[in-house]
């Protein structure tokens, strides 16, 4: 894989934690996760809500992924539904990874 000009291969890096179906949990530099497709990956966490929170999480059905999608607030389903309607938009998942 090729690492993009500019990108200072020597020091310290950001580096993606995952659940990768065929390998289990995973953690690897961010500029070799590059070309993955992380709509294919499991959540690394569960969604969770109970009545009375102060936000808005559920489920959106995307027509682009062909299965449900979970959000997590109104901002998180509007982004959703925008990207949903995006003809360039192939691929939608939620939290997809950790940051590290």
């Amino acid at each position: 894989m090729a690492v993009p000009a500019g990108v200072d291969q020597a020091g310290p890096c950001v580096e993606l934690s995952y659940v990768d179906v065929a390998h289990g949990r995973r953690r690897r530099p961010l500029r070799d996760c590059v070309t993955g497709q992380f709509e294919d990956v499991d959540p690394v966490r569960t969604f969770s809500w109970s009545r009375g929170e102060r936000h808005f999480p559920g489920w959106y059905w995307a027509a682009t992924t062909r299965r449900h999608v979970g959000f997590e607030s109104w901002l998180e389903r509007d982004r959703l539904l925008l990207m949903d309607f995006d003809p360039s938009v192939v691929g939608i998942s939620s939290q997809p990874f950790w940051l590290h």
